[in-house]
């Protein structure tokens, strides 16, 4: 024996050898080296800033970047910047000054390609990627209108399955208000966190090494942004882009989009099998001729806080005044700072700006008693500036803005410019807080200050499903089949007027914020399906009231809409058919099996066991208790009541006998012979041919579970997918959880729900 072992070993090794000396595994192997070399760089300097900012490099075009570091007291820094580890010689000659920074323009770079940047041999690094040039023409399974958080998540989604994308982009900074001031995520229970967004914010916390990944700095959402879309090389970018028009055939399907590179002027036609409108504005649906609302609703049973409002937040009630008529007002709009604290040194101070008061901002609370204070904190001693009333909103001078042209828009925008200054210059000034400025490591290629305006709400496109404030304040009176997502924030507006009144218990008419009234609650698939124009979603803009939209406008959601839209993509190129035949079951499949979620457990999560299953069953009702308790054993009498939902979810009109004892355990072999009971009701291809020979040693020919038992290893529902499993058993005796029930049950109502041969 010994002597076997010992010739079998010479021979591997004398066989190793061999492959060794082969000049073509030696090239083979060399190519892996370097393959893995580049990875591991690419790995290493995956993020366009380092963990302090001091180090950055930002595209500015498909052959253009610029490189920031900051600079020491006494002058430029004695270091030698590295491109892809080779000294810059045209640095030198091109370094500029920009506040407490040294920049750097590289031109003449390679299209769509990814460059690592470094302070010396032993300096700090980044990697940067200058975006795609804009060809005359190109065909893409998908092409998403706006970079958006929602549109960066539709794009990435639809990567992940294979979908070669486009994002079409007007500014060079990708992932919306996340990435330009909305630091301090809008959400209530973190554990609702899912999807898109929980990627994201497990990136934050492995980014800082700590916190909770719900408080990020600009520049690092936007590092992270990248990142996920770097990651993906069938992603292309076109940013500082904007929409000519779009591409349709009959008038009525959406093929493309012809764009406008709006620095060359050059211009180029996409094609796409399917376009998302991922813009905050819906505006290329508007063109495409989608329908759309503006402004408010009148109030409605449906709505009881619709239309005109006065709204105490604090006691949760109507305040005299409120006509509930309907309008066509804008909540109020803003650009949302980044502010540091410089303590003893000083912040930079900035210029009065135009039509500055100081009346404006007299009511304002003191620095440690506003929200920017309280509620604004953000890693390395910044505040998201959002204060209001008396802050950064201006109301009422927004409500042309979401149909108006784009030359009226910049003015509107230059003026919420001004009211955002004109706070930091009150507090400059004003209030003495000499140490508050700017951020000076943020939004470095625009002179710190955030590039898009917060467009909280514009126009909303009326879709297949029309979401009311009603399908969440009644959440938890029903189940949706047709889910897409979840939320949990409370339906939030902020004012239509400006409040000149410091000692109004309201904070303007138009504010509120639905605490008392917003559960968590579910999203249907019609809301991001326009009516009448086919080859079209709508992720952002999407089909709500003005009320129902104040819980939608939430970042983390709009991200779970662009989930689902990315999703929809994929079914609507794989069937080549329009997203509106696309099923929402189908939908669900894809996007849980990326961890997002339809419906909500306290007690489940990305890591449950049977993950996939409990929310695409709860997300329906057959399991409706919110503590799922996935390794509970389940009772009988919960057993009959699943499966007489699931009968119900299927069509039939003839339900499971209930039994008077609601304490009994129900075990596998009577979960199986109840399952199968309940499917034959419905589906008559599961009266199938029982082998003569048993499955498992435990269940023979002569147990009463047999039939049951077979019928459903015929239909690939095993005893293996049970906590436990052993070979050849089935433990017909033992209980049976509620996780494994729910899968058992979810494999069982598949076939329907999908239903993949009536697309």
């Amino acid at each position: 024996m010994q002597g076997k072992k010992e010739l079998s070993s010479s021979r591997s090794k004398r066989w190793c050898e061999m492959i060794v000396r082969n000049k073509h595994f030696k090239l083979m192997m060399a190519l892996l080296g370097l393959f893995f070399s580049a990875w591991s760089v690419a790995a290493d300097n995956e993020f366009s800033t380092t963990k302090d900012g001091s180090l950055q490099a930002i595209a500015q075009g498909p052959r253009s970047i610029i490189v920031y570091w900051k600079a020491g007291t006494e002058g430029p820094q004695p270091v030698q910047l590295l491109v892809n580890g080779k000294p810059c010689s045209s640095c030198t000659q091109q370094l500029e000054r920009v506040g407490n920074f040294y920049s750097c323009r590289l031109d003449g770079l390679e299209a769509n390609t990814l460059y690592t940047f470094s302070l010396g041999s032993e300096g700090p690094s980044v990697s940067e990627k200058t975006w795609c040039e804009l060809p005359d023409r190109a065909e893409y399974d998908l092409v998403v209108i706006g970079g958006s958080a929602s549109g960066i998540a539709a794009a990435v989604t639809a990567a992940k399955l294979g979908l070669r994308v486009a994002v079409v982009e007007e500014t060079n900074r990708i992932g919306g208000m996340a990435s330009n001031g909305l630091g301090s995520t809008d959400i209530r229970d973190p554990s609702r966190s899912n999807g898109f967004f929980e990627d994201f914010r497990r990136r934050v916390v492995d980014f800082y090494g700590e916190g909770n990944g719900l408080r990020y700095e600009p520049r690092v959402a936007l590092a992270i942004f990248k990142q996920m879309v770097y990651e993906h090389a069938n992603i292309h970018l076109y940013l500082k882009c904007e929409i000519e028009k779009p591409i349709l055939i009959d008038g009525t399907r959406v093929i493309g989009a012809e764009i406008r590179d709006s620095v060359s002027n050059k211009r180029g036609t996409l094609f796409a099998h399917t376009t998302i409108d991922a813009t905050h504005t819906g505006d290329f649906a508007a063109m495409c001729g989608c329908e759309f609302r503006v402004g408010r609703e009148p109030r409605s049973p449906e709505e009881p806080h619709a239309g005109v409002i006065y709204f105490n937040n604090a006691t949760q009630e109507i305040l005299p005044g409120s006509t509930g008529e309907g309008d066509n007002k804008q909540q109020s709009y803003a650009y949302l700072m980044i502010w540091k604290d410089y303590g003893q040194s000083g912040a930079p101070l900035i210029d009065k700006p135009r039509f500055y008061d100081p009346e404006t901002y007299r009511y304002s609370p003191e620095w440690t008693k506003t929200w920017n204070y309280t509620s604004g904190r953000l890693p390395n001693g910044k505040f998201e500036i959002n204060q209001h009333p008396f802050g950064i909103d201006w109301p009422c001078i927004n409500h042309e803005y979401p149909t108006a042209d784009k030359s009226t828009r910049r003015a509107i925008e230059d003026m919420y410019r001004d009211r955002a200054m004109g706070y930091l210059y009150f507090f400059q000034n004003e209030r003495g807080h000499k140490n508050l400025g700017l951020a000076d490591d943020e939004f470095l290629d625009n002179n710190n200050f955030p590039v898009s305006l917060y467009v909280r709400e514009a126009r909303r496109i009326m879709g297949e499903y029309l979401f009311k404030e009603c399908d969440v304040s009644k959440a938890r009176e029903f189940y949706r089949a047709d889910s897409i997502g979840i939320g949990d924030y409370p339906m939030d507006s902020h004012a239509t007027e400006d409040l000149k009144d410091p000692t109004r218990i309201d904070k303007g008419e138009g504010e509120f914020w639905l605490r008392a009234f917003t559960p968590w609650y579910q999203i249907p698939y019609g809301v991001i399906v326009p009516k009448r124009i086919d080859g079209l979603l709508v992720s952002t803009a999407v089909s709500a009231t003005h009320v129902g939209y104040g819980t939608l406008r939430m970042e983390p959601v709009r991200m779970s809409l662009g989930q689902a839209a990315g999703a929809c993509a994929y079914w609507s190129k794989l069937y080549s058919i329009n997203p509106r035949r696309v099923r929402a079951a189908w939908v669900q499949d894809r996007i849980l099996s990326q961890y997002a979620y339809i419906t909500w457990n306290s007690d489940v999560n990305r890591d449950t066991r049977h993950f996939k299953a409990i929310n695409f069953t709860a997300a329906r009702g057959i399991f409706r208790e919110e503590a799922f308790e996935p390794h509970r054993p389940l009772k009988l009498a919960e057993a009959i009541a699943a499966l007489n939902r699931l009968l119900a979810l299927e069509g039939s009109n003839e339900m499971l006998s209930h039994t008077s004892d609601s304490d009994k355990i129900c075990t596998r072999g009577e979960f199986a012979k109840l399952l199968v009971t309940a499917k034959q009701k419905t589906s008559p291809d599961w009266i199938v041919r029982i082998p003569a020979w048993p499955s498992y040693d435990d269940v023979p020919p002569t147990s009463p579970y047999y039939g049951s038992v077979e019928t459903l290893k015929a239909k690939r529902i095993s005893a293996y997918l049970f906590e436990g499993a052993k070979k050849g058993k089935f433990k017909p005796d033992e209980p049976i959880t509620r996780g494994d029930a729910a899968q058992a049950i979810y494999l069982a109502h598949r076939a329907h729900a999908m239903n993949y041969w009536m697309p």
